[in-house]
């Protein structure tokens, strides 16, 4: 059989699906009272309980915290103490962020009993904002892969939902979250977002606190909205965003309010693009449909230019990798000491030696002057960077080499280098393949550091002009 997403709507919606709300759709509801937390929270457990057998989004649904706290909220409205747009809204958290009472698990057997008696900055501040945890979203062993084992993509559940974020962004596709967090060290917020047809944002590096989040990489990881439109994206991030002096990258710096700064025009934007010798490396339909979304702009007023990279572009992977399997070397190494048989997937499909592992003991080979070559070659990227990005107002990219489980390796993926730059990002769906048929594609959007206003105005821009959001999975099973 076959489960359309635009499923029966639950008694006493007005016939609306719930599930299928946005955010910023299901907010304004209840601040007009026309909706009641308690039933939005009721609607999605009951869409997770009825599709996380198949899709495997969740590790862990926290259901009855969920109602209680979606009862508290209602009382609030209702007395007349709205906190805002998340107020009552039913969201999910990364099982890497601590969760006070919560297992926080990391997907892995290491931290399986784990659990933390404080919450991540990012969950204190949902929750200060209104917002429900309905969750635990699944992700590969603490991060590690592009594929989150055990999430199938809504899509087409044959395939994956990428990672490492792939619960989140699965969850979100087929209706059982309203929105999402997600962490991005290689591309972990991009990646999912692309190939679940969701949108996902990788903020500047600084911007959001990482406190009380398993690391992989103290100066590569970055946490992140994920949301099913750009609206509620900016929703998400003018929460999640703040300094915090409990994180000791964070920065403090002025912040817009992202949701009011979405309509700006497009007309006379330059935008930078890849040159097309590294464009003829990704996938078919991935090449058809980002030039088919830069005509779109263009169609706006915005003038597009292939742009020349700084050689620096070529080893920005690899200098990368250096940088995060050192610094999860560092995080891993006492549970190395205590634990080191636990580093083993539960999975009989997976090879038995943990990838995670196998990395963070490369990491711990590597010498103290190779890391800080790494980190010195990572400066000269940074102002390469700076320098290319002062010839246009935005680059565009793929989001993705190729749509789910569809092979191309470009030399250059304009993923984890936006971690080693720190610069935001962000992934918004742009098309479907052809060959296979039906399989989401993203474009990504990137600014120089603190843009992150005019990232998501001109993500909202394109979002507009398309109706990418219109088309919805059809769970099969």
């Amino acid at each position: 059989m076959a489960l359309s997403l635009a499923k029966a709507a639950p008694s006493g919606s007005g016939g609306l699906d719930l599930p299928a709300l946005t955010l910023a759709e299901a907010a304004e509801r209840i601040r007009r009272k026309q909706l009641s937390p308690v039933e939005l929270t009721q609607a999605i457990l009951e869409r997770i309980e009825q599709l996380n057998p198949r899709l495997g989004a969740f590790i862990t649904v926290t259901g009855e915290q969920a109602r209680e706290a979606a009862r508290a909220a209602e009382q609030d409205i209702q007395r007349g103490r709205y906190r805002g747009p998340l107020h009552g809204i039913p969201v999910g958290v990364k099982d890497t962020h601590y969760t006070a009472g919560i297992r926080t698990t990391g997907a892995s057997r290491v931290l399986r009993d784990f659990v933390p008696n404080f919450d991540a900055t990012v969950v204190r501040k949902l929750k200060d904002a209104g917002a429900i945890l309905v969750g635990k979203t699944n992700l590969p062993e603490f991060s590690f892969g592009g594929l989150t084992a055990g999430t199938n993509n809504p899509w087409n559940l044959s395939r994956n939902s990428g990672g490492s974020s792939g619960g989140s962004a699965a969850a979100l596709a087929s209706g059982m979250l309203i929105g999402a967090t997600g962490g991005d060290t290689s591309g972990s917020i991009r990646n999912p977002a692309a190939t679940c047809g969701v949108v996902g944002h990788k903020p500047t590096f600084g911007l959001v606190s990482r406190y009380g989040v398993v690391p992989i990489s103290w100066t590569l990881d970055i946490i992140g909205p994920m949301a099913k439109t750009v609206e509620d994206t900016a929703i998400l991030l003018r929460v999640l965003a703040g300094y915090d002096p409990n994180d000791s990258y964070s920065v403090e710096v002025p912040l817009p309010d992202y949701p009011r700064q979405l309509r700006k025009p497009v007309r006379g934007l330059r935008l930078g693009v890849p040159p097309a010798a590294i464009l003829a490396e990704f996938h078919p339909d991935t090449q058809s449909s980002f030039r088919e979304a830069v005509r779109v702009l263009e169609g706006l007023g915005a003038r597009a230019q292939e742009v020349t990279l700084p050689p620096s572009f070529e080893l920005a992977a690899e200098c990368q990798t250096i940088v995060r399997i050192c610094d999860a070397a560092a995080y891993h190494r006492p549970f190395l000491k205590a634990k080191a048989e636990q580093y083993r997937p539960d999975n009989p499909a997976l090879p038995p030696v943990s990838q995670v592992r196998t990395t963070v003991e490369a990491g711990s080979l590597l010498t103290a002057a190779q890391y800080l070559k790494a980190q010195q070659f990572r400066r000269v990227f940074i102002r390469e960077c700076l320098e290319l990005y002062a010839t246009f107002d935005f680059f565009l990219s793929p989001a993705m080499p190729a749509p789910a489980d569809e092979q191309a390796a470009p030399r250059i993926t304009f993923r984890s280098e936006y971690n080693l730059n720190g610069f935001p990002a962000i992934s918004i769906p742009c098309g479907f393949s052809t060959s296979p048929a039906g399989l989401p594609i993203g474009l990504q959007i990137s600014a120089r550091p603190f843009r992150d206003a005019e990232v998501l105005a001109l993500a909202y821009a394109y979002e507009s002009a398309t109706d990418w959001l219109r088309r919805k999975p059809v769970i099969s099973g």
